[in-house]
């Protein structure tokens, strides 16, 4: 029995280990420098709307295939399909092709995040998820300011080929980095065919995709956390590409400062998960639309002191930055990752994640929209005072979802109560 289990925690720490591996390197080929368009605030936003609605699109796919078919084999999949699209780029080609690779490159990037999960879900039970999640998200926030250095280092040192050659090898070497971190993800998890005994499940009833989407679709906890997230991965991802924008053209800092500033809002901002999860399993139990809930509200206070935070220098400044960076990743995390694996079947655990993720997804397409249209007419302040009302909205979403909950909860307790059993 003791060689079972350590055999069982070998395993997990290869699932995860890999899993942390492969999702840092997606990011590599998500942070190149944006091909398909040329300098400038409206061509950056053209790139990232196009990049967004082919990600979106396969967030749906790619959980479709993690769960009828193989999760495992669906991150690979995703990983394929990104590194032939970032190699392609390096070729420098016409701008049409360059815009089919983007989007080819988005739906690559997007079966990762609902394949992972679905993987996560399947080795680790209810009670552990949450601390597993919070470190495993590390990958992305944390592998988002090593990904962001990585490609600016590489353009950098190889602008004197591609000026001289219009060849760009900065796009090999990413996709180079995503196929070794494939490579040990495929040979990690080759032989990890069965989930423990603890965390396995009885293989489910075959269902129609129409049924298995009614489930999903009909869960009030679905739709309570994909209408938060919608806000929130808006927010999130406006402040992620947009922040040293702001910090030259609003408050008049210098390029590398402002590079140097922005990127405290991943560099701080992994800890979010962490502290979620240290709260969750301490003080919320499984409370986590409360925990969420509270996070967002704090974030509103956040955007609402940041014009005068700001106003007070640099460390008023990198204060603002890390504070939103936590506040949002922790929310982030608690409920595109935590809530949504709790409240599906594993066995729907792709779709849900998928489902979740792409409904923030459609917020991250219309976060540009923001900036070319909101910030063009009437200044970045007002920005963070449509964040201030996004994390509000966020926030009340999540405390009336954390309300139902709790009455349905305290009904079933009742029902268990009057009966000596669960109603079937």
């Amino acid at each position: 029995m003791k060689s079972a289990g350590r055999s069982v925690q070998a395993a997990r720490s290869r699932l995860f280990l890999s899993a942390w591996v492969l999702y840092a390197g997606y990011y590599i080929c998500r942070k190149d420098m944006n091909p398909a368009a040329g300098p400038g605030i409206s061509s950056l936003a053209f790139s990232l709307i196009a990049f967004g609605a082919a990600y979106t699109l396969s967030q749906f796919a790619g959980g479709i295939l993690a769960d009828r078919f193989s999760a495992r084999r669906t991150a690979l999949a995703g990983a394929g399909i990104s590194i032939l699209c970032t190699s392609l780029l390096a070729f420098h080609p016409r701008h049409a092709i360059q815009l089919l690779v983007l989007l080819g490159n988005g739906l690559g990037q997007g079966f990762g995040w609902p394949a992972l999960l679905r993987l996560i879900g399947e080795w680790f039970g209810r009670g552990e998820r949450d601390r597993v999640l919070a470190w495993w998200s590390t990958s992305y926030i944390l592998g988002g300011v090593l990904a962001t250095s990585f490609t600016a280092w590489l353009v950098f040192h190889t602008r004197s080929i591609s000026a001289a050659t219009g060849f760009q090898p900065a796009y090999l070497v990413s996709s180079a980095v995503l196929f070794i971190a494939a490579l040990f993800f495929y040979l990690e998890t080759a032989y990890l065919t069965h989930p423990p005994a603890a965390t396995a499940i009885a293989p489910p009833l075959p269902r129609s995709q129409a049924a298995a989407w009614h489930e999903i679709l009909s869960s009030r906890s679905v739709q309570v956390i994909s209408a938060a997230y919608f806000f929130l991965k808006m927010t999130r991802y406006t402040l992620l590409f947009w922040l040293p924008l702001y910090l030259v053209s609003s408050l008049g800092y210098a390029q590398l400062s402002a590079e140097h500033f922005a990127s405290y809002f991943e560099l701080l901002g992994f800890l979010g998960p962490l502290l979620a999860a240290w709260a969750l399993q301490h003080w919320f139990g499984e409370r986590r639309l409360v925990l969420a809930a509270g996070m967002l509200f704090a974030l509103a206070f956040v955007c609402l002191l940041h014009p005068v935070l700001a106003g007070g220098g640099e460390l008023g400044t990198v204060l603002s930055i890390a504070l939103m960076g936590t506040l949002i990743y922790g929310a982030d995390v608690l409920l595109s990752a935590m809530a949504v694996l709790d409240c599906m079947p594993v066995s729907l655990h792709g779709r849900a994640a998928g489902f979740v993720n792409g409904i923030g997804s459609i917020g991250q397409t219309l976060s540009p929209f923001l900036v070319t249209i909101f910030v063009v007419r009437w200044g970045w302040t007002s920005l963070f005072n449509l964040f201030v009302f996004f994390a509000l909205v966020a926030g009340g979403i999540c405390a009336f979802g954390a309300h139902f909950q709790t009455d349905q909860t305290r009904a079933l307790n009742r029902s268990v109560d009057e009966s000596g059993h669960f109603p079937a």
